[in-house]
C-alpha cells in the first residue's frame, strides 16, 4: 500500500523543545509502538468513552444522511486508529463513482492496521492514506486537496473520538480552513457532564490509556515505574488532564482532551468560522454529534 507523507512529522528534538515546558503533547505517543497500545486499548471493555462516541457516531450519520444526499462525495476520515468507525462510515457513505476514502494520521502504524482490520470493507475501494501532522498549519489543506485531484470535488472531513486533538484551539480553524463550499465537516466529541465526572476521568486512568503515555514518556527518556500518574478536570478549559510525577522533577503534561458544554462548543465551532448544520447532544451519553459546513467568516 502507498501512504503519502505531507509535511513533516514531530521529532525527538521537537519533543525536547516541548520538554522544556514541561509538556508531552499526546501526539508524540501515537508513532511506531504507540499505534498498537492505541489498538490495545480500543480492544479493552472498559474503554467506554470509544463505544459511547460509536454510539453518536451512528445516530449522527442517521440524522445528516439526508443532508449529505447521494452526491458522491469523498471521505477524509482525520485520525482512524483502527478503523472502528469504517463499518457504520460505508453503511451511509460508502465512496460511489469516483469518491474516494482517504485515512490520515500520524502514526504510520495506525495506517496499517486500519487498512488491515478493514480489508473487507475496502475491495474495490483502492484507498488513500495519508501520513501527516494536522497540528501543523496547511497540512490538512494540501491533503484535501490531494483528496479532492483524486477523488471528486467535495469532502465529508470525518472527526471521531478526538478530544485530544480538539483540545488545541487552532486546529478547528485548520479545519475550517481545508473546506471549500461544497465540502462538509461531521463530528463526535465526548461532552462536560457534572455528574458524570467520575466517568469521565476513567478513561484516563486505564492501564492500557497509561500504556499508550509511557511511550511518549519513553521518547522523552522517562520510565513509568519511576514516576506516578494523576487525571484532573481543568473547568476553566473544559478539559480532561493528565500528568506524570517523575522522581525529584516538577510534573508533565502528557495529555489534555477537550470536553465542553453545549453553548461553549457552539460558540467555539462558530467562532473558528465553522457554520453549524446540525448538533445534537445525547444526554445519556454526555457526547456530541455535529454536521458544519465552511461559514463565511475569515479566522
Amino acid at each position: 500500500m502507498e501512504i503519502k507523507r505531507i509535511g513533516i512529522i514531530p521529532t525527538d528534538e521537537d519533543l525536547r523543545l516541548y520538554l522544556d515546558q514541561r509538556i508531552i503533547p499526546v501526539r508524540f505517543c501515537y508513532p511506531k509502538e504507540g499505534g498498537n497500545k492505541w489498538h490495545k486499548l480500543r480492544q479493552n471493555e472498559s474503554y467506554k468513552l470509544g463505544r459511547r462516541e460509536l454510539k453518536a457516531f451512528r445516530g449522527g450519520l442517521t440524522d445528516i444522511e439526508h443532508i449529505i444526499g447521494t452526491q458522491s462525495i469523498n471521505l477524509v476520515h482525520l485520525g482512524p486508529g483502527d478503523g472502528v468507525e469504517i463499518p457504520f462510515l460505508f453503511d451511509k457513505f460508502k465512496p460511489n463513482g469516483s469518491g474516494r476514502y482517504a485515512g490520515v494520521d500520524i502514526s504510520e502504524q495506525m495506517i496499517y492496521n486500519t487498512a488491515r482490520l478493514n480489508e473487507p470493507y475496502f475491495l474495490g475501494i483502492n484507498p488513500l492514506w495519508y501520513l501527516t501532522d494536522i497540528e501543523n498549519k496547511r497540512n490538512l489543506e494540501l491533503v484535501c486537496e490531494d483528496v479532492k485531484n483524486k477523488g471528486v470535488d467535495r469532502n465529508l472531513l470525518i472527526v471521531s473520538n478526538e478530544g485530544t486533538l480538539l483540545s488545541n484551539d487552532l486546529v478547528f480553524v485548520y479545519l475550517r480552513n481545508s473546506m471549500g463550499k461544497k465540502d462538509f465537516l461531521f463530528l463526535t466529541l465526548e461532552g462536560n457532564d457534572l455528574n458524570k465526572r467520575a466517568e469521565i476521568c476513567s478513561t484516563y486512568e486505564l492501564p492500557e490509556t497509561r500504556g499508550l503515555l509511557a511511550v511518549g514518556l519513553k521518547r522523552a527518556g522517562y520510565k513509568v515505574e519511576e514516576g506516578i500518574f494523576r487525571t484532573c478536570f481543568n473547568e476553566i478549559k473544559s478539559r480532561v488532564e493528565v500528568y506524570f510525577k517523575p522522581k525529584d522533577e516538577q510534573e508533565i503534561l502528557c495529555l489534555t482532551s477537550y470536553k465542553p458544554k453545549e453553548d461553549e462548543f457552539r460558540r467555539r465551532l462558530t467562532n473558528s468560522g465553522l457554520d453549524i448544520q446540525y448538533l445534537r447532544f445525547y444526554e445519556k451519553i454526555h457526547t456530541f454529534a455535529v454536521l458544519c459546513k465552511r461559514g463565511e467568516k475569515n479566522v
